[in-house]
């Protein structure tokens, strides 16, 4: 394919058409006729310059996305032994560099029977060194065995995927043989030393079950909150939850998101598992938040009611083969 015919492909998968098409026919309008721009078509023209300003940006995630599924994960730090009766916890670092000594703290203490594998998904290179100064000094200290946390894998994502980061890196586990459900934590998120065991009692096989849950009615933001562990729910957020591992064996998880949507990934997740059959469910654990405003999800709020509309499109979200 030439490089024009890739970048038409690009503008087409990126739904870019209509805005560009709009942008270039009031351009066009303009040289023919001399006139200025009518105060009533500033909306559009602004919407579709934007569009196109928005282009490298959404490309680079394209395509930084696809690498990512393309190929196996090698984890930049492997530091520790993994428990074979353990449990997957992954943690999706962004800008709170300042979190992971208390994460590791928190995860260190849990009171579990079995250890504790901590996979870390960094969206965020430019802390990439601070991160890896706090792993070499947790090793050290570790060293003796002491505590629930066992080992740490971590990698510096080239691309930020924002919380999809989660199921790559739970897939990569997989290939490497693990099974069963696995913990999903938000650095923004203190829980009590009870929390590995209450989720892993919520775990079961085809369910996704988790702290932030709720009823939803026709919108998303038309929401119930559930109160009781075991409640069942249209929606379970991604941090807080345990889920069965095996969601990550489909590739269509990975490939039937929008790219518009890609951080919305607690939306796509419990519509997928709905639409499957599993069963979603409230867990009630103390969980404490910190430094909210830092949330990626703060720049999508509007799009959350706009993704929600689109799943309920039928053929939207695949059946599992």
């Amino acid at each position: 394919m030439s490089t024009t015919g890739r970048a038409r492909a690009v503008v087409r998968r990126l739904r870019l058409q209509r805005p560009a098409r709009l942008v270039m026919s009031g351009l066009r309008q303009v040289r023919a006729t001399g006139h200025v721009i009518r105060r009533e078509s500033i909306p559009r023209w602004r919407a579709g310059a934007a569009a196109i300003a928005a282009l490298p940006g959404r490309v680079g995630l394209l395509l930084g996305y696809r690498r990512l599924l393309a190929r196996r994960i090698r984890f930049d730090l492997e530091v520790g032994t993994p428990d074979a009766e353990g449990r997957a916890v992954v943690v999706c670092l962004w800008n709170r560099p300042e979190r992971l000594p208390e994460i590791l703290r928190i995860l260190q203490g849990q009171q579990t029977r079995g250890g504790v594998h901590l996979v870390l998904w960094n969206n965020q290179p430019a802390h990439s060194g601070g991160y890896r100064a706090t792993i070499a000094a947790w090793a050290l200290e570790a060293d003796g065995g002491i505590g629930a946390l066992r080992s740490i894998r971590y990698y510096d994502s080239p691309t930020n995927i924002g919380g999809m980061g989660r199921f790559v890196a739970i897939r990569e586990l997989v290939r490497r043989g693990y099974t069963g459900s696995y913990v999903m934590l938000d650095d923004d998120q203190n829980v009590s030393p009870g929390f590995i065991e209450d989720l892993s009692a919520a775990a079961s096989p085809r369910s996704a079950a988790g702290v932030w849950a709720w009823h939803n009615d026709g919108a998303y933001w038309n929401r119930q909150f559930a109160e009781s562990t075991g409640e069942s729910v249209d929606h379970v957020g991604t941090g807080g939850s345990v889920c069965d591992s095996a969601i990550v064996t489909d590739p269509r998880f990975f490939t039937s998101i929008p790219l518009r949507f890609l951080f919305m990934e607690d939306i796509w997740m419990s519509h997928y598992a709905m639409h499957n059959g599993w069963r979603l469910s409230k867990i009630d654990t103390p969980v404490e938040f910190v430094l909210s405003e830092l949330d990626q999800g703060h720049a999508i709020f509007d799009d959350k009611e706009r993704f929600f509309s689109w799943l309920q499109i039928p053929g939207h979200v695949p059946l599992r083969a």
